[in-house]
């Protein structure tokens, strides 16, 4: 097993309204034999970046660590595991185009990818993550079937009633305190704990504004801050992006995927399993086929279920049997 990292100098994220850098550290570790290793490109979660797997924990493994018993234990074969640092200043990445945010779904299929196959080939793309980056791996993988050949969400962001409606009331309120969205977010990169889990619900939904209603460079809110009403049309734009409302459209393309893997715990604190449910409901009814799996467990400290994804990753596109 090999870890290397290289930067990427992105053009298309150059100027981006946030002022995040364009050049975008990625670390890669290979298994086994490259040149017959498919790519898995991991997506993190909100609040954090795809390279924190890599850090060492003595509760559990790190994502080298897993790869390589996964590698000895014969659970998977040949494999390049892609780790891109997409973090941004409002906390994270949905990993779609937002004028308010960057371009980053652009940025994976246009650079981001090409630069790989220029390192290692052109071969199969996975696209694979958790909560955030499990939602960014099922809609890229929606629109680009050409290019991602499989796809692995884990709880991923669905059913957007269930997973944001809740933190309305709460983000209203801390917002209007502050005398609007912009000055919260300056006090809130001002203060020296910056993981409140006040603040970080609240920035969760301002961050879901910027990815899901911008207006050029503006964030939108869905909701009035004065009265709270809900403002339907910004709204709608929510959910048109999300996954249940997506599979209809993009059912002939999910159906060209030789993988898709979706799980999700029966317990999850942002009652994500119910938007899992509905997709895989849906998928069933489009005939798409799939794997789903709803497990004992909640949203957090899930990284054991890495286990079955990426075995499921190498029997496909390895053709391990075993």
């Amino acid at each position: 097993m090999l870890i290397k990292s290289f930067a990427i100098e992105s053009n298309i994220l150059k100027d981006n309204p946030l002022k995040d850098p364009n050049v975008r550290k990625v670390y890669s570790i290979e298994v086994g034999d490259v040149t017959q290793a498919p790519i898995v490109i991991y997506l993190s979660g909100f609040f954090s970046s795809s390279i924190t797997l890599l850090n060492y924990d003595p509760l559990s493994e790190s994502i080298n660590e897993k790869l390589d018993r996964l590698h000895k234990e014969g659970k998977i074969k040949n494999l390049i595991f892609i780790l891109p640092d997409l973090f941004t200043k409002l906390g994270g990445n949905q990993y779609i185009n937002s004028t308010a945010v960057g371009m980053y779904e652009d940025f994976i299929i246009k650079e981001l990818i090409p630069y790989l196959f220029d390192i290692y080939g052109k071969k199969d793309v996975i696209l694979m993550g958790k909560s955030s980056g499990g939602y960014g791996s099922i809609v890229l993988a929606m629109k680009y079937p050409e290019i991602i050949r499989g796809l692995i969400n884990h709880s991923g962001d669905s059913y957007f009633e269930y997973v944001y409606l809740p933190y309305f009331p709460h983000a209203i309120r801390h917002i209007r305190r502050e005398g609007g969205l912009n000055k919260w977010l300056e006090k809130y990169w001002s203060k020296e704990n910056k993981k409140d889990k006040d603040d970080l619900n609240t920035l969760n939904i301002i961050a879901m504004a910027a990815f899901y209603s911008p207006e050029g460079t503006e964030i939108v809110l869905p909701f009035d801050l004065d009265t709270g009403e809900i403002i339907e049309d910004v709204w709608k734009r929510w959910l048109e992006k999300d996954p249940v409302r997506l599979v209809e459209k993009y059912s002939e393309n999910l159906k060209k995927l030789r993988l898709i893997y979706l799980d999700v715990g029966n317990k999850d604190e942002f009652r994500i399993n119910f938007g899992m449910r509905i997709l895989h409901k849906k998928m069933l009814r489009y005939n798409v086929k799939h794997e789903f799996e709803e497990y004992e467990g909640g949203h957090f400290n899930t990284s054991y279920r890495y286990d079955i994804s990426i075995s499921l990753i190498s029997k496909v596109f390895n053709g391990d049997n075993s």
